[in-house]
Parts: structure tokens; sequence; C-alpha cells
């Protein structure tokens, strides 16, 4: 058996790299793992007793194993019906503020908020020699992921109305040109008679309530003139849409004047300059 000072001289040793598992932001029940594991290594004397250490622990303490990256990738993958790579998962964990990229060591880590849903453990890859600190997750960031993805995937799609074609006329402009102003005013009558019931409005739905073809760069000019608009008449700027990460402004019915006339601006701008 190890004497006494040989027992200290290793504990010492074995904290000291500890430390440096400890700031990778290895789990702290791993760290103790790794103690008994290393004595055990260091003095296979001692194997039975560091075993009996790590049952107890591990009774007391369970690690979950957690969920790779690219197995999270699969199940948000079958979930939306929609192709997600890992890349993208590791990108919305960043925007959700859970784990930061060390670029120099190429290694992920958790921040405190992401210590809620996930783990730092050791590992050693099967296909390389590499060994270190993998980030794992639990299954409570599955629902977030879900909805970070799911608000993103609505955001983008009515960003992307009709983006075919980049422009067309109003169709007050179509009206003139054929002749048929009288039909297209009855029309939009009934418009707005089906819509007199909708409180709130954003670009992209006033938009393909026109049926109108647009793209992302159209609607964010068009938010930014209706804004100006809308802080001209009423001396505060409209209130925006919640839930979004990108801003998007919730322009009330009342003011529905104010975002068709900045639509008219971007479309027909000869006609604004006219008029």
């Amino acid at each position: 058996m190890p004497s006494p000072e040989q027992i200290t001289t290793a504990i010492s040793m074995i904290d000291q790299l500890s430390g440096w598992l400890e700031n990778a932001g290895l789990d702290q029940v791993a760290i103790v793992q790794f103690k008994f594991n290393s004595l055990a290594a260091m003095y296979p004397e001692l194997k039975e007793v560091a075993e009996i250490a790590k049952s107890v622990i591990g009774a007391a303490f369970p690690i979950e194993e957690g969920i790779t990256v690219t197995e999270l990738a699969n199940i948000i993958t079958e979930n939306l019906g929609k192709s997600i790579k890992p890349d993208r998962i590791n990108k919305a964990l960043v925007e959700l503020g859970y784990q930061e990229r060390n670029e120099a060591k190429r290694t992920w880590s958790l921040t405190e908020a992401g210590k809620e849903h996930g783990i730092c453990l050791l590992a050693t890859s099967a296909k390389n020699s590499w060994s270190g600190v993998q980030v794992k997750w639990h299954r409570s960031v599955i629902s977030v992921l879900l909805n970070y993805f799911q608000e993103n995937l609505e955001e983008s799609n009515s960003l992307t109305i009709n983006s075919q074609s980049s422009t067309e006329p109003l169709p007050e402009e179509n009206a003139s040109k054929n002749g048929s102003s009288n039909s297209n005013s009855a029309s939009n009558q009934a418009s707005s008679k089906d819509n007199s019931s909708k409180k709130n409005w954003t670009i992209a739905e006033r938009i393909k309530e026109k049926d109108l073809k647009s793209n992302p760069e159209q609607i964010k000019l068009i938010q930014s003139f209706a804004d100006d608009y809308y802080l001209e008449k009423y001396g505060t700027k409209p209130p925006k849409l919640a839930g979004r990460k990108v801003h998007t402004s919730n322009y009330p019915s009342e003011a529905i004047e104010i975002v068709d006339r900045a639509i008219e601006t971007v479309f027909n701008p000869k006609k604004r300059s006219e008029s």
C-alpha cells in the first residue's frame, strides 16, 4: 500500500489537473470521479476503495449522459419536418445564450444559463486521437430549440412572401391602366370589411393582404418609412411584435393608412412624389 505521504503528493498533483478541468467547464461530479480514477491509476492497490467511493457519489449525484448536438439535430429535424444541421443547432444554442465558442481551442463551453440544460463531460473520439471536454445536452433543451426554430421559420416565411418577383405594381395602378378602377375600389372595400376585426398589422401581413409580391429588403424599407410616418403622426414609434428576434413593428388598425402610404412609397415612388 502507498504511504500517506505518497497519497498526499498524488492528490496534490491530481487536484492541480482537476483545476484545469474545472476551468474548462467540466461538471463537478465528473471531476470528482476523475480524481478517484486517477488515484486508482497511480496506485492500483487503491482501486477497490476508489470504486466504492465512485459508486456512492454516483448513487447520490447520478450523471445524465446527455445528448450530442448531432442527436439534437436529428430530433429537431424529425419534429419540424425540415432539415436542421448540427452547425445550425450550435448557432441556435449560442443565440439562446447557452454556450460559447473558444475558437483558439476549437471547443464549446456552457454559460451559466446553459448549465440548466447541459453538462460538460470528458470524452474521447472513436474516430481519432482527440480527447477532451465535450458539451452534452439534457432533454429539457429540446422544447426550447423547437420553440426557437418554429419562431424563426415563421419569421423567415413572413419575410419571403412571394419573393420570386422583386416588385409588382399596386392594385390601384393596375386598375388605372386597365380601366377597372371601380371594380378595384369595390374589391378594396370588401377587403376592408373582411379585415375590420383585425386589430394589428405587420408590413408582411399587409403586403400579403394586398396580394403584392415583395422581397425581404423591400419589407424592411417599407417598415422604415411606416415607422417614420407613425412617429410623425403620433409622436412615438409603433409597438414591436413580441417574441421576434428581428425588430418587427406591429401597427394598430387605426394606423393602416400609414402602412399603405409606406407601401406605396416603395412600390410607386413616382406616383408618391407627384402627389
